[in-house]
């Protein structure tokens, strides 16, 4: 089983997955310094006939308990994936696509490679390193590229230059976070039209197409979807209820764990979304915690249970706020014991957790706003 572990993430993150995986055979580059990724082999990876329905690919995801889950991807699911983008994304065998998203991540693996490799499409690696826009629109020129795929904040950065080379690309792909409606705009002005996906690590992570106009489409063949209203029955036409996914690119479950949000074949996956009549659906917030920050999922119970470490910090909440560059970044509510500085409190964070999750703001209270339980009640923060 493949398992690419996110090379952002700070040591003690990826010894917590490498606890949990127990690698036999692990791999890293000199350029990652010194940590626990020394290269190990117990010995030869036995050689096995993969069965479909037989884990191949784990990939980590964050927990809203702040410990990081591992989604079995199994051959069945990654193949149907595959299909039902070629099919409802009318991918061809003559297309070329560039990979900037990291292939740590479900986006880089499953939204067009392994779909494109499938049909016997061309996918192009870039160089290594941080996201280059001039060095990306020059790469969709040189390979004559027709489709592209990034998270919000890459395209956002893409405005900073002459994004003429994009109009030779046939779909522009958005996903990983939502999409500014001022992002869409600046696009649409040059004649782009940017569509917008919908996907989760679990479930593939393609389940729609055609999403445009704050919409993220309708779903891709063999695709089930469910809207549950929040008392358990169907939510009617128009009605927000929570998104329900069911089909055979579903994962297998999480490794070494028992809880699963698919339950009776149904993925519950914590966002809330409307169906209007013509069969499109929007993606209207979550009914969890998580926010999304440049394309990468940030729980706030990971980030709460590192500050709470501080000797400083007596009590902690933490908020996804909204910013226009990275769609949304942490905002920490603190308490404290006795005075730190917020710099001080960034420096602890970025000791134990990646930057992407490291809040961007502190603001220190005197109390923070309780139920009469005890229960930190978040909605109320900005006003306390």
């Amino acid at each position: 089983i493949c398992v690419p572990p996110n090379a952002r993430l700070a040591p003690p993150e990826l010894e917590r997955i490498l606890a949990d995986c127990r690698p036999r055979l692990s791999l890293c580059e000199p350029s990652l310094g010194e940590g626990p990724w020394v290269e190990t082999r117990d010995s030869e990876p036995p050689k096995v006939d993969v069965e479909p329905d037989q884990p191949v690919l784990i990939l980590y995801t964050g927990g809203t308990t702040g410990v990081p889950k591992g989604a079995m991807l199994t051959a069945k699911s990654i193949q149907w994936n595959a299909w039902n983008t070629i099919a409802g994304w009318g991918l061809r065998p003559t297309d070329v696509a560039p990979i900037f998203t990291p292939f740590f991540h479900t986006g880089g693996l499953n939204v067009l490679t392994t779909p494109l490799l499938c049909i016997g499409g061309t996918v192009v690696l870039p160089s290594r390193g941080s996201f280059d826009a001039p060095a990306a629109l020059k790469l969709v020129k040189d390979h004559d590229c027709s489709l592209f795929f990034l998270v919000p904040t890459m395209y956002q950065k893409l405005l900073e230059c002459d994004i003429a080379p994009l109009r030779q690309v046939r779909m522009l792909v958005s996903g990983g976070a939502p999409c500014p409606e001022a992002l869409l705009g600046a696009y649409a002005a040059e004649g782009l039209t940017i569509v917008q996906g919908y996907g989760l690590t679990e479930a593939g992570p393609n389940n729609f197409s055609g999403g445009t106009g704050g919409y993220v489409g309708v779903p891709l063949p063999h695709v089930q979807l469910r809207l549950q209203a929040a008392d358990g029955r169907l939510a009617a036409c128009g009605e927000v209820g929570e998104l329900l996914i069911r089909g055979p690119h579903v994962m297998h479950g999480y490794w070494q764990r028992a809880e699963s949000p698919v339950r009776d074949g149904w993925l519950y996956t914590g966002d809330l979304a409307v169906c209007e009549p013509d069969g499109r659906f929007r993606i209207c917030g979550r009914s969890k915690e998580m926010f999304i920050s440049g394309g990468e999922n940030v729980f706030p119970a990971e980030i709460e249970s590192v500050l709470s470490q501080h000797p400083e910090v007596a009590e902690v909440a933490v908020v996804g706020v909204a910013d226009e560059y990275w769609g949304e970044v942490g905002r920490a509510y603190i308490v404290l014991r006795s005075p730190v500085t917020h710099a001080e409190l960034k420096a602890f964070c970025r000791a134990h957790l990646a930057a992407y999750k490291t809040p961007r703001e502190f603001v220190t209270r005197d109390a923070l706003p309780k139920s009469p339980v005890g229960k930190i009640l978040k909605h109320l923060l900005a006003d306390a």
